[in-house]
């Protein structure tokens, strides 16, 4: 890539598709984001719907980010008024793949309990694998959208689970 002349930097930003807006942001603020940029009434101009591949593209969106982490990647929240997105209604979502969004987390364990008692659903309480994964607990919860939303609380200097030694391991 160095002699191609370009490179990716960093992780800038993953886009949230919302059924509704106001309670996505309400839900990610007790995550612990807070709002960086509220676009909720602007309106896109007409080179947008061709960047995403689309003839028409109007939405209302939220630019929130970790206050830990002001420079790092944000979640755009996009409630999506044309075209308009569809969501499947949680009991209707069988067995299809989730769409997951992981957060490194500090507390997994108290994060369950506080957002628990704020009405947050969970997929089952915080686990803690048997095996050395590196791994204090993971937690997932479900956003308004239909999202999980995986915590997730690593050892002390670890910075992904040990699964593959883990397996290796058992051979």
């Amino acid at each position: 890539m160095g002699d191609a002349g370009w490179a990716l930097s960093r992780l800038y930003h993953t886009v949230v598709n919302c059924r509704d807006l106001d309670e996505s942001v309400a839900f990610y603020r007790l995550l612990g984001f807070e709002v960086l940029n509220d676009r909720r009434h602007v309106v896109w101009p007409a080179f947008v719907a061709g960047i995403f591949g689309l003839k028409r593209a109007q939405g209302r969106g939220v630019l929130m980010v970790l206050p830990e982490d002001r420079d790092g990647p944000m979640i755009d929240l996009i409630e999506w008024v044309e075209p308009f997105a569809e969501f499947p209604e949680p009991g209707e979502r069988g067995e299809t793949v989730p769409r997951i969004i992981a957060f490194r987390t500090r507390g997994v364990h108290a994060a369950y309990l506080a957002l628990s008692a704020k009405g947050v659903t969970f997929t089952q309480p915080p686990h803690t694998p048997e095996e050395p994964l590196g791994i204090i607990g993971t937690a997932c919860c479900y956003d308004p959208n239909g999202n999980i939303i995986e915590l997730i609380e690593l050892e002390p200097g670890v910075r992904h689970s040990r699964a593959t030694e883990a397996l290796a391991e058992r051979r």
